[in-house]
């Protein structure tokens, strides 16, 4: 063997040992050369054209799962599909998703234990869904470094009085004001001190009282009733009726917003009438009856969009601040979400209605700046 290629295998031989007892050292093995687990960050964003197959097969488990409790479904597939992977799967079998995104946030924070590059995966899906479920997870299992991006060292857990005091002053987190307004970001919160407090209304709301401004508190009061409008089942409207809990707790139109949703679908299913629910309404007081009729036209939003009904048809009954209040709940939210079509839906009105619609749908969700005259406490 000449004397070139003798040293050439020598130098084979030390790269092929040099690059086993890289490989041992890596695997705490003598017999696996197995690579390290991916980061759990490089886990929320894997290529399409690695995933086509799993997607198909996450869309077919996800069209037959419980769609607001697939935590396990979004677990098993979060190696194969990534976190982009599941939200594009969830829009795909609900494209107005948003309540089944919580289950992706909460997920998502529990592998990166970091608050702001969680909301970056999340990628504001599902109208801020995920965001909402990654406030939860942090609130009741976080830590106290979560928020300043040192998630992977050692640090207490937040105890309810470290939740009290950081709420002032969340919605002023760098992490939270790069992708949402203060009012959507206090929404979240919402969710979760309701989800931390159990459904416990007076807990939840409490704990929303701790923001400085009335407008983030009764934002923050929207998103817990939202939250706590998912465990409430039909099977309460004979035990408690349809206007239950929101005729005597406090931020009756936040409660009503979201609340309502769940009483005209018992009342459509039931065969009842709008007119119905509206004389309801009329026989409340003050905040509790304005309320009310909030939460109608945030729940007939859905059909407005639909052309389904009119916004004239949707909140034509009862007095001028009935019918302002009913407007202001349908047309902020359209406004948010589609705001070519509440332009179109706000057209036809010709009378007094026509202005304050256009300003709902102006101004849309979570503006700082709206007058909370009729939206009381």
């Amino acid at each position: 063997m000449s004397t070139r290629r003798k040293w050439w295998f020598i130098a084979a031989a030390v790269a092929i040992a040099a690059a086993a007892i890289f490989a041992f050292r890596r695997s705490g093995s003598p017999t696996s050369l197995r690579r390290d687990p991916p980061a759990p960050d490089s886990l929320l964003n894997i290529p399409l054209d690695r995933t086509i197959e799993a997607r198909k097969e996450f869309v077919r488990a996800y069209r037959v799962a419980d769609r607001v409790h697939s935590g396990p479904l979004f677990e098993a597939f979060l190696p194969r599909i990534g976190a982009n992977g599941i939200r594009d799967g969830i829009k795909t079998v609900y494209p107005a998703c948003h309540d089944e995104a919580h289950e992706l946030g909460k997920l998502i924070f529990s592998r990166l234990q970091d608050v702001g590059a969680s909301l970056e995966s999340c990628a504001d899906a599902c109208a801020s869904g995920c965001m909402h479920g990654v406030l939860m997870q942090f609130f009741t299992n976080g830590s106290m470094a979560s928020m300043d991006g040192q998630a992977h060292q050692h640090s207490a857990q937040l105890t309810t009085a470290d939740i009290a005091g950081r709420i002032p002053t969340f919605c002023d987190n760098q992490a939270m004001t790069s992708m949402y307004s203060p009012g959507d970001c206090a929404h979240g919160v919402g969710h979760a001190v309701m989800f931390l407090s159990k459904y416990d209304i007076p807990a939840g709301i409490s704990l929303c009282e701790r923001f400085q401004s009335y407008a983030l508190r009764y934002y923050c009061a929207t998103g817990a009733y939202m939250e706590y409008r998912l465990v409430r089942t039909p099977t309460d409207y004979p035990v408690h009726g349809g206007l239950y809990p929101c005729d005597s707790a406090p931020y009756p139109a936040a409660c009503f917003r979201y609340v309502m949703t769940n009483t005209l679908r018992w009342l459509d299913s039931n065969g009842g009438k709008l007119e119905t629910l509206e004389r309801q309404c009329a026989t409340l007081k003050g905040k509790y009856r304005l309320g009310c009729f909030h939460g109608i036209g945030n729940a007939l939003v859905g059909k407005i969009a639909l052309g389904q009904l009119t916004v004239a048809n949707a909140c034509g009954f009862g007095s001028r601040d009935d019918q302002t209040v009913c407007v202001e709940g349908a047309m902020e939210r359209l406004g948010k979400f589609t705001p070519t079509v509440a332009a179109e839906r706000c057209a036809p009105l010709t009378d007094w209605r026509r202005e304050v619609c256009q300003a709902a749908a102006s101004r849309k969700m979570y503006d700082m700046t709206k007058s909370f005259a009729m939206y009381q406490r």
